[in-house]
């Protein structure tokens, strides 16, 4: 039950926020490496529609472009090797643009046979970028099990461009989580995780799709930290979390890197 709730909580230190649990994972997930599951990967996702040239998003930084896709490899402090597919699309409910990302996070190196989707809904506060819910569903060496994290109201994934571009800039949100397991009553943890975040400055960053200016922002829990770094038309485009897993985009489509 605990590695599970684990695992599941990697989308806090993936998307939204960091803890603790990645590096128990990390062991776990090495002593297990020898007893893989064939599992059979899941059917790539896609977005709905194809990117409009002309669309332009609310914040340059978190861009949520509906029909683009974004690729990265993560690097676990373990060894073990994901990739992470990101798309994004869009619908009006309730007279307001709501936009839905859709994330899959597959295990390409065996060790725990991983499989992992992300559901995040967006809404536009002028330009800054509030998250409205997220859900993901894990596979984990073929036990399922799923967790719901419920923000509190106007909570914000990333704020206006102005503070981006600000060194010293801070904001935070927070989040319950809420576990489902098979057989189980649902968990809902007693107590919120709050992220806090600051911008650091900018950083010329290097990947494997090219160099950006980008701007690097910290994300803190505790004492545990993940460094974002953030390019203008393409978002996040690095991570460095503290415990040693890293990021890197390695593909992207509908999306332009800006000056």
């Amino acid at each position: 039950m605990r590695l599970i709730l684990g695992i599941i909580l990697l989308a806090a230190i993936l998307f939204t926020g960091c803890n603790g649990t990645p590096t128990n994972v990390n062991s776990n997930a090495n002593g297990n490496a020898n007893n893989a599951l064939s599992i059979k990967p899941p059917q790539a996702i896609k977005p709905v529609d194809v990117p409009d040239p002309k669309f332009k998003p609310c914040n340059r930084y978190f861009p949520l472009v509906p029909g683009s896709i974004a690729k990265y490899v993560i690097n676990y402090s373990s060894g073990i090797v994901g990739d992470l597919t990101v798309v994004v699309d869009a619908a009006d409910e309730d007279g307001r643009r709501v936009f839905t990302q859709r994330s899959q996070l597959v295990d390409r190196s065996g060790g725990m046979q991983i499989t992992q989707s992300t559901v995040r809904r967006f809404v536009c506060d002028g330009d800054r970028v509030q998250i409205l819910s997220e859900k993901t569903e894990s596979n984990i060496g073929g036990q399922q099990s799923s967790a719901d994290f419920e923000y509190r109201e106007n909570s914000l994934a990333m704020t206006d461009p102005k503070s981006i571009l600000t060194k010293g800039a801070t904001w935070t949100h927070a989040f319950h989580t809420v576990l489902h397991s098979p057989g189980q009553a649902p968990a809902r943890s007693d107590q919120p995780t709050i992220i806090a975040f600051e911008v650091l400055g900018p950083q010329d960053v290097t990947t494997t799709v090219g160099t950006f200016k980008a701007v690097t922002i910290l994300r803190k829990v505790g004492e545990n930290t993940v460094l974002d770094y953030y390019a203008p038309g393409l978002g996040l485009v690095k991570r460095q979390a503290k415990e040693g897993t890293s990021w890197e985009l390695k593909e992207y489509s509908g999306l332009k890197p800006l000056d």
